[in-house]
């Protein structure tokens, strides 16, 4: 029961004030906790001047603030995280955000690297202490979160032979099967591929694929048409035989939503993810869920002769890295390399996307052994 008589309006509800604030309710016990649930945040030192600010506002309003010493391109990314992080809050008050929700999010970034969920963890811990700072929480909800295994480790690679045969066989299995073929033979980014239009973009004649654009995810989860990544993006490169085989009777978007659209970043993270889990299935023969769990599994694990599962860790990054290589291997000209690469400094190629390649590094050793052999006969003759 309310521990005052409260007096009704006209509208039917009960009014009590609390210094220059005034709550409402249907009832007068409504009203009275009403201004209770009030005192007792203001007891706990919470701000209610932050009750009503979103995630989004508060978090970007942080970023302008504390970050204001960063560099441009690493401010866009530290956006872009935290508009990805609001996409899945549903535009929710900061002091409604909880472990769970923050948890819920993380576990969207498995298919990242290591080195990027950190940043996003370094970035939410910021935000929140913060928060807590300000009064808008009473304890960090990242606390309680738990970062996600990732898969990627490492720096960019080209592809091992066993894996190029494996996209290659497999791609009419999977719906990101073309995506994977087209970035396999193209070199094109993440965001060019799923760019591109067949009808638009792929001319069987003249066999030439044009990069028009690009498909970002700067801002947040929604995708962003954009330009390219730099002024040498848009370009042509070459329709090279097995991809032509694989468009040919194919319209639209390479990879697109289940009506056609361009995909959110989420999206794009789950199918990708898809896809890897089933390369290792086909790989290993058998889902990892039941790796070992199956009676004929079992056996073999008791006998000591289960093989090991096979890990796949293929990055988007990792086909262009492959596609260059390649290309540099098959000794294309630099300046042309330079151009299907869509880079305007050369050297880019050389430094970073042009990897030893483990099957040419053994083709040379045996030309190194080869050579020390000629020439200690050489000397035994003279």
């Amino acid at each position: 029961m309310p521990r005052q008589k409260l007096t009704q309006r006209t509208d039917g509800y009960f009014k009590v004030k609390y210094h220059d604030k005034q709550f409402y309710g249907k009832t007068q016990a409504e009203a009275m906790k009403a201004r209770d649930a009030y005192k007792q945040k203001e007891q706990m030192g919470l701000s209610h001047d932050l009750e009503g600010i979103t995630f989004l506002d508060y978090a970007l309003n942080w970023l302008e603030i504390y970050r204001s010493d960063c560099s441009v391109p690493l401010q866009k990314q530290y956006a872009g995280m935290i508009r990805f992080a609001a996409d899945h809050t549903r535009k929710r008050f900061i002091c409604d955000i909880n472990a769970n929700d923050l948890q819920a999010i993380f576990n969207k970034l498995s298919c990242y690297s290591s080195s990027y969920v950190s940043k996003f963890a370094s970035l939410m811990n910021g935000i929140f202490r913060n928060a807590v700072s300000n009064g808008a929480l009473i304890r960090n909800p990242m606390a309680g979160v738990q970062r996600p295994k990732c898969k990627k480790t490492g720096g960019h690679r080209c592809l091992e032979p066993w894996e190029r045969a494996l996209i290659r066989s497999t791609w009419q299995e999977h719906d990101f099967g073309l995506a994977a073929m087209v970035m396999l033979y193209t070199g094109f980014r993440r965001g060019e591929m799923l760019h591109l239009n067949i009808d638009r973009d792929v001319d069987f004649e003249k066999k030439t694929i044009a990069v028009r654009g690009a498909v970002s995810f700067s801002e947040g989860n929604r995708p962003k048409l954009t330009k390219g990544k730099t002024a040498s993006a848009i370009r042509t490169v070459p329709l090279l035989p097995p991809l032509e085989e694989a468009l040919k009777g194919r319209h639209g978007l390479v990879c697109h939503k289940e009506n056609g659209g361009i995909m959110s970043q989420s999206a794009f993270a789950c199918k990708y993810e898809s896809y890897i889990t089933f390369l290792e299935t086909k790989l290993n023969g058998i889902h990892k869920r039941w790796y070992g769990k199956t009676n004929e599994q079992k056996q073999l694990l008791a006998e000591g002769k289960l093989p090991p599962w096979k890990e796949i860790n293929i990055r988007c990054h990792d086909f262009r890295v492959e596609f260059c290589t390649r290309a540099y291997y098959a000794q294309v000209p630099l300046k042309t390399l330079q151009s299907w690469m869509g880079h305007a400094d050369a050297d880019m190629i050389l430094a970073i996307y042009t990897k030893l390649d483990k099957e040419q590094e053994r083709t040379d050793a045996a030309k190194m052994v080869n050579y020390l052999t000629r020439l200690e006969v050489d000397s035994a003759a003279e």
